[in-house]
């Protein structure tokens, strides 16, 4: 059975691998790729959170210590929504609190401590 960290660990794989692609088709293509790029922003958001998280794992924080942690970010952006002059800033912060609200949904199919 995978752990909850090795999962996590596989996601970051996961989405280092999208932003690599990524930056194989901005290399070919950048007018193309950033038009159609929207996906690598999500990739990154969750890159960064799921890193997060395999860091807070390996700290020994249990399953609700990081449900806690990411729902207390979800609320906290939904309060005071980012307003930056930069639209990708913007687009960045979206999907991080996205991110964040889909990884405590999939957290409640966990009641092991990691």
């Amino acid at each position: 059975m995978i752990t909850l960290l090795e999962r996590f660990q596989q996601q970051a794989q996961y989405e280092t691998a999208t932003i690599d692609k990524f930056k194989q088709e901005l290399d070919k293509d950048a007018a193309y790729a950033l038009s159609w790029g929207d996906n690598v922003f999500r990739a990154a958001a969750k890159l960064q959170v799921v890193n997060e998280i395999i860091n807070s794992l390996k700290d020994n924080a249990t399953v609700e210590d990081i449900r806690a942690s990411l729902m207390e970010r979800v609320m906290h952006g939904t309060r005071f929504p980012s307003n930056s002059s930069s639209p990708t800033r913007n687009l960045v912060e979206q999907y991080t609190l996205s991110v964040c609200a889909e990884i405590v949904d999939n957290l409640r199919r966990y009641t092991l401590d990691k």
